[in-house]
């Protein structure tokens, strides 16, 4: 019979458990086995001694690098049970047993994710299981050294199969994490956008949000269509330190933002404009998130101001009377039937030519010159133009209310036109 001696160290580590703090005195196990027993008798020998095998790897895991995860996170009882399966799993794999599904990695990912472990521990107590049944297999095999070079692809092939299937289940529980946590927000932002919070409940919302009680908010509404219309606010906000929470539909991306301070103000509305790839609205300041349902129809109103061919950011209030239209976009619709349907008559050629003109008179401030150098035409054909939608309008230039009425119609088929 041929002796192999499995010798452990002491281990006095400082842990939360008190049965881990206990002194595993310095002792030899020794394992016996015939004389030329192969690699794989040997590991199946192992599995003998993992209770011993895991009391060392315990000591090792909790006086390395990651040390402070591991005696924080996890009880006594929870590491050693993880530790012991993983190395009964892989001794017995080495012993020749079949693959068992990888269950006792898989495990341990997924608990060493639920209690918020970096990957970077996870993987680390892998590859001290890698040494550790690397180092008493060496030994055993001193005898015939030609053998190692199978014995540690072994090992290695077997650890690195049990921490890609830690690893990968460590993501797919980040990830279902993430996923409720993400699921959450969206309930209470939606909660809070819609107004139907309890007073208990808004602070809760609040704290889920990690909002303040009190501070500078807005309420952002972007329109969505074959383009992203804020690709990568989130993170040009958090530049600018100003918290975001967004949620989306069929027709819009909508957000809540938390500023830190006045002087940030005008630099988001800046940065919203800079970025926007299609309409986009923003609310007026408010100053506690129980203003977010307010905030959330000025924000709306605001983007149906804007034009639809716009890719810029309105906020509210910024122009009277596109927010009016866009307050009663029925009558709005009705006020340009009235007042251009004669001109919405016309063939497609020359309903396009008048609006357009009109429109640019407006633009340019009611300078037939500017109308002109802006249309690339002579500015008789302006005025002829313009003399045509008077006669077809009935409202005639030199008239203010008949120039009111004209502009707000002209403004109404802009914003209202194609829907």
């Amino acid at each position: 019979m041929r002796e192999f001696r499995i010798a452990r160290g002491t281990v006095v580590p400082e842990h939360n458990d008190a049965a881990v703090r206990a002194d595993y005195h310095r002792g030899v196990s020794t394992i016996t086995a015939p004389a030329g027993a192969t690699p794989a008798e040997f590991a199946r020998l192992l599995v003998n001694d993992v209770d011993g095998l895991t009391e060392e790897l315990v000591g090792l895991i909790l006086t390395g690098e990651h040390a402070y995860a591991e005696t924080t996170l996890l009880s006594g009882a929870e590491l050693r049970e993880a530790v012991r399966a993983n190395l009964d799993s892989v001794l017995r794999q080495l012993g020749g047993e079949p693959e068992d599904g990888l269950h006792a990695a898989r495990a341990t990912g997924r608990l060493k994710a639920e209690y918020g472990f970096p990957l970077a521990a996870l993987l680390h107590a892998y590859r001290l299981a890698g040494r550790l049944v690397w180092d008493r297999m060496r030994a055993a095999c001193a005898a015939n050294p030609e053998l190692l070079p199978d014995i540690g692809a072994d090992i290695w092939r077997i650890i690195d199969d049990y921490s890609t299937a830690a690893a990968e289940e460590y993501g797919r529980a980040v990830a279902e994490r993430t996923g409720r946590h993400s699921e959450l927000l969206r309930v209470e932002l939606r909660a809070l956008l819609d107004g139907v919070l309890e007073p208990g409940r808004l602070h809760t919302a609040a704290q889920t949000l990690q909002l303040p009680a009190t501070g500078l908010f807005l309420v952002v509404c972007a329109e969505t269509g074959a383009s992203e219309p804020l690709a990568g606010i989130e993170a040009r906000l958090r530049e600018k330190d100003v918290t975001s929470h967004w949620i989306a539909d069929v027709h819009s991306r909508v957000g809540l933002l938390s500023l830190s301070s006045g002087r940030s103000l005008p630099l988001v509305i800046e940065l919203l404009r800079r970025e926007a790839r299609g309409r986009v609205g923003v609310s007026a300041a408010f100053d506690a998130p129980l203003g977010a349902r307010a905030a959330l129809r000025q924000a709306e109103l605001a983007l149906r101001s804007l034009a639809p061919d716009e890719a810029t950011a309105g906020t509210y209030g910024q122009s009277a009377l596109p927010l009016m239209l866009a307050h009663s976009p029925d009558a709005a619709r009705e006020l340009r039937a009235t007042v251009l349907g004669p001109v919405l008559a016309l063939p497609a050629t020359d309903r396009d030519a008048l609006i357009t003109t009109v429109r640019a008179w407006f633009d340019c401030g009611g300078s037939l010159a500017a109308t002109a150098e802006r249309l690339h035409y002579h500015r008789n054909t302006i005025n002829h133009r313009l003399r045509r939608v008077e006669r077809l309008t009935g409202r005639d230039r030199s008239d203010p209310r008949a120039v009111a009425e004209l502009y707000s119609a002209v403004l109404a088929d802009r914003l209202f036109g194609d829907a």
